[in-house]
């Protein structure tokens, strides 16, 4: 019996120091996992903590996202979204002027789908072709859309039957841009930013003359793609951009007091003299279509005229909000659309590019491109002072043209495509198109998107 207790005791204390052992051994797997599950579960945005002696990276098989897309000046954009996604790459598709749509379709028969795309038409059209992805669930759990502050109506312009189709993938500018030396040639002072209507046509008329070739505006068509819808706007006789309802659900275009913002413009060119029609610019050479040339007072930029005036401009120019109405003084911006496709086999990958856009340094890489923040944040809107592009210029214009942007709309309302808008008011202000016929075109085309609403899913 002795002996038994013996070997009793000896296998409870062999018993005993096993369990300190495996209870150690338990509880340094226990901290390894805590770190590695903390790892894993963060954002890949989120920083390690300080007390993390040694964080432990999450491990991601690489993934390259085919993105379609007009730019080839991305490049940068695409490291610094490389610098925070390592295992991402981005390989942009080119358009080279072929319809989206077909680009698509094609490396979607090739077996490799394409996994984001800018949009080059209706929206409606690639949501009812199950081409693109609602972003809502997506937005939802992200972190950075759910940290970020967005100007009124960020969505509303891209959302249809309560899907989120597309972000911007970039927030484009309008500006009235200024020959700063045909304003001292003539005697006249800079405007200030809260300029109006009347100051903008008094000042064209007093730098028109004739003799020197000289006109108060660039013979462009942005001056009634931008600056007339813009103005009804202001004037309180239109609720958005081209003349479009509160809703967005039928023009206004042939109210009367549209009509009248029509026939105002056209006064610039058959009262004033300070913006030529086609026919008279044609004759001079096409010397005033481009402001460049120095030869005109006002056009209207966005940009992608900033590189080149940066550059090649031989005289002083600057930059203007679009003037004040009678009841407000709006901008105009335009959203270029960005979308998640649906045959993407890396759907979460491809998210993060599209959210990375709404990130502080991607933000402040577009303010370096002469684009808006999309963001409403303090330290991005104290950028716009620090940015080399705007050094020297009206800063305080940019910031207030951002401010007081109205976003273009179209790209989900349906039949956008039919309405004449643009046509035929270049039609009427550069040219000798009846203004009347506006009145039979808008009912027709309000007629016409009622009933492409009514059979749409």
């Amino acid at each position: 019996m002795t002996s038994n207790k013996r070997v009793l005791t000896w296998m409870l204390s062999i018993v005993l120091v096993l369990s300190v052992i495996l209870s150690a051994c338990s509880s340094n797997n226990n901290a390894g996992n805590s770190k590695e599950t903390k790892g894993s579960e963060a954002s890949p945005s989120a920083p390690a903590t300080e007390s993390d002696s040694q964080p432990v990276t999450e491990k991601h098989d690489p993934v390259t996202l085919k993105f379609i897309s007009w730019k080839d000046s991305y490049n940068d954009l695409y490291k610094l979204f490389n610098e925070k996604y390592p295992w991402i790459t981005i390989e942009q598709i080119p358009v080279n002027s072929q319809p989206i749509m077909e680009i698509i379709a094609t490396l979607e028969a090739a077996g490799t789908p394409a996994d984001v795309t800018e949009i080059d038409q209706d929206l409606i059209a690639f949501d009812q072709s199950g081409l693109v992805e609602d972003l809502t669930p997506y937005i939802e759990k992200d972190l950075i859309f759910q940290g970020a502050t967005f100007p009124k109506g960020f969505f509303d312009t891209m959302t249809y039957n309560n899907k989120k189709l597309a972000v911007p993938m970039v927030d484009v500018p309008m500006w009235i841009l200024v020959n700063k030396d045909l304003l001292t040639k003539n005697g006249l002072d800079m405007p200030a930013n809260d300029w109006t209507y009347d100051d903008f046509r008094n000042i064209a008329k007093q730098l028109t003359h004739p003799d020197a070739g000289e006109y108060g505006l660039t013979t462009q068509a942005e001056f009634q793609m931008r600056l007339l819808s813009t103005k009804a706007i202001a004037d309180g006789h239109a609720a958005n951009l081209q003349y479009m309802n509160e809703d967005l659900t039928q023009s206004v275009m042939a109210s009367p007091d549209v009509i009248n913002d029509v026939k105002w413009l056209k006064e610039f060119v058959t009262k004033d003299g300070s913006l030529l029609s086609n026919a008279a610019a044609t004759a001079q050479g096409d010397v005033t279509r481009d402001f460049i040339n120095g030869k005109t007072g006002f056009a209207i930029g966005g940009d992608w005229v900033l590189p080149n005036l940066k550059k090649n401009a031989n005289f002083e120019w600057d930059v203007l909000p679009f003037p004040k109405g009678k009841v407000s003084q709006p901008g105009y911006t335009i959203y270029g659309p960005l979308s998640l496709l649906a045959g993407s086999k890396h759907k979460e990958e491809a998210f993060l590019w599209l959210s990375f856009q709404f990130t502080k340094e991607a933000q402040e890489w577009k303010i370096d491109q002469g684009a808006n923040a999309s963001v409403v944040d303090s330290d991005l809107t104290a950028y716009y002072e620090k940015t080399p592009m705007w050094q020297g210029k009206n800063i305080a214009a940019v910031q207030l043209a951002k401010e007081n942007a109205v976003i273009q709309p179209g790209v989900t309302i349906p039949g956008w495509g039919e309405y004449n808008w643009n046509n035929i008011m270049n039609d009427i202000i550069f040219g000798d198109r009846d203004i009347n016929e506006i009145i039979p075109l808008t009912e027709a085309w309000n007629k016409k998107t009622l009933e492409l609403r009514a059979t749409l899913k």
